[in-house]
C-alpha cells in the first residue's frame, strides 16, 4: 500500500520505505485524498456523457478517462508543490475552480430526472412558439379571405331572398309566379353561390396549408430542440431550485458534499501537520543551502598563496624575532 501511495503522489518508494510510521500514514492519507476526486470525476464524466448528453459508451469512457487523468495530474501537482503565498493562493483558487466544476457537473447527474422534466416544458413551449409563428404569418391572409367569403355569402343570400320574393309575389313585380324575372334572379343567385363556393374553397385551402406548415414547424422544432444541451440544463436546474425551497436545500447539501470531496486535497495539503520526515527534509535543505552560501562566501575572499605557505610564515616569524618585530620578509 505504501509503495502504491508513494508512486501516486510522486515519491520514490525506496526512499519512503525508511520513513517513520507517522510519515507513512500521511503518505497513504494524501494518496487516498488524491484518489477521491479522481474517482468522482471518472464516474461523473461517464454518467454526464452517457445519461445527460446521451453519448455512446466509448465516448463516455474516453471522456471519463481524460477527465480523471487531468484531475489526477492537477491534484498531484497540488500535493507536490511547495512555495510562497502566491503559489499557495493560486493552489487554493485552482482547487476552488475544480471543486465548483465538479459539483455542478455532478448535480446534473444527480438531478437528471428533475431537470429533464423542466427541459420537456421548454420543448413544449418551443414547439408551440414555432406553430404560433406560422399561424401569425397566415393570420392576415386568412382574415382577408374570411372577409371576402363573408361578403360573397351576403351577396348570395341577398340574391336568394330577392328571387324568393319575386317568386312568391312579395316583392319585385308583385306577381306570385316563377316567371322570367324570378328565373333571372335565381340565375343571379346561382352565380353568387358559385363565387361564394370558390372563395370558401380558397379559404379552406389556405387554412389547411397553414395547419400543414404549423405541424411541419412543430415536428422540425422537436427534432432541432437539443434537450441535452448543458447550458440549457443548467438554466433548468437553477429555475427549479429558485422555485422550490426544499429542492434548494437538497441541492445545496449535495453541492456542499461534492465540493468538500473535490477540495479535500488542498485542505489536507495546506493545513495538515508536517511529519517528522518532512521536517528533516526541510532541515537538510536548509543545511545544504547554508553550506552552499558558505562556499560562495569563501570563494569571494582574496587568496594569497604565499601567505598561506607554512614555510613563509615560519621565516617571517624568525625575522620578527631577530628584528624586534619590525622586519618583514614580504
Amino acid at each position: 500500500m505504501l509503495k502504491f501511495a508513494s508512486i501516486l503522489i510522486g515519491e520514490d518508494p525506496a526512499y519512503t520505505a525508511a520513513f517513520q510510521p507517522a510519515s507513512k500514514r500521511k503518505i497513504i492519507l494524501l494518496a487516498s485524498c488524491l484518489l477521491l476526486p479522481v474517482c468522482l470525476w471518472f464516474i461523473n464524466g461517464f454518467l454526464l456523457v452517457r445519461q445527460v448528453i446521451q453519448g455512446s459508451v466509448a465516448a463516455a469512457l474516453a471522456t471519463a478517462s481524460i477527465a480523471a487523468m487531468v484531475i489526477f495530474l492537477i491534484e498531484r501537482s497540488v500535493i507536490m508543490s511547495r512555495g510562497n503565498k502566491v503559489i499557495t493562493a493560486f493552489r487554493f483558487m485552482l482547487g476552488l475552480v475544480i471543486a465548483l466544476l465538479g459539483s455542478i457537473s455532478m448535480d446534473q447527474v444527480v438531478f437528471e430526472d428533475d431537470i429533464s422534466n423542466r427541459v420537456a416544458s421548454y420543448r413544449t413551449a418551443y414547439t408551440a412558439q414555432e406553430a404560433t409563428r406560422v399561424d401569425s404569418s397566415y393570420r392576415a391572409r386568412i382574415e382577408a379571405q374570411q372577409q371576402l367569403v363573408s361578403a360573397k355569402d351576403k351577396l348570395w343570400q341577398e340574391a336568394l331572398a330577392a328571387a324568393s320574393a319575386e317568386a312568391d309575389g312579395t316583392a319585385g313585380s308583385g306577381i306570385a309566379k316563377v316567371g322570367r324575372i324570378a328565373r333571372l334572379k335565381l340565375q343571379l343567385a346561382g352565380d353568387f353561390e358559385k363565387a361564394y363556393r370558390t372563395e370558401a374553397d380558397k379559404l379552406e385551402t389556405l387554412k389547411q396549408e397553414c395547419a400543414t406548415l404549423a405541424r411541419a414547424a412543430q415536428d422540425s422544432a422537436r427534432q432541432d430542440f437539443k434537450g441535452s444541451a448543458l447550458l440549457l440544463r443548467l438554466k433548468a436546474m437553477h429555475e427549479l431550485i429558485r422555485a422550490d425551497g426544499v429542492m434548494l436545500f437538497v441541492y445545496l447539501l449535495f453541492t456542499a458534499a461534492f465540493f468538500c470531496f473535490e477540495f479535500i486535497v488542498v485542505v489536507i495539503k495546506a493545513y495538515s501537520e508536517k511529519s517528522i520526515d518532512e521536517k528533516l527534509e526541510e532541515a537538510k535543505e536548509q543545511l545544504i543551502l547554508f553550506r552552499a552560501h558558505k562556499i560562495l562566501e569563501n570563494t569571494s575572499l582574496s587568496f594569497d598563496p604565499q601567505l598561506q605557505d607554512s614555510r613563509v610564515q615560519n621565516a617571517q616569524a624568525a625575522i620578527n624575532q631577530f628584528s624586534g618585530g619590525h622586519g618583514r620578509l614580504l
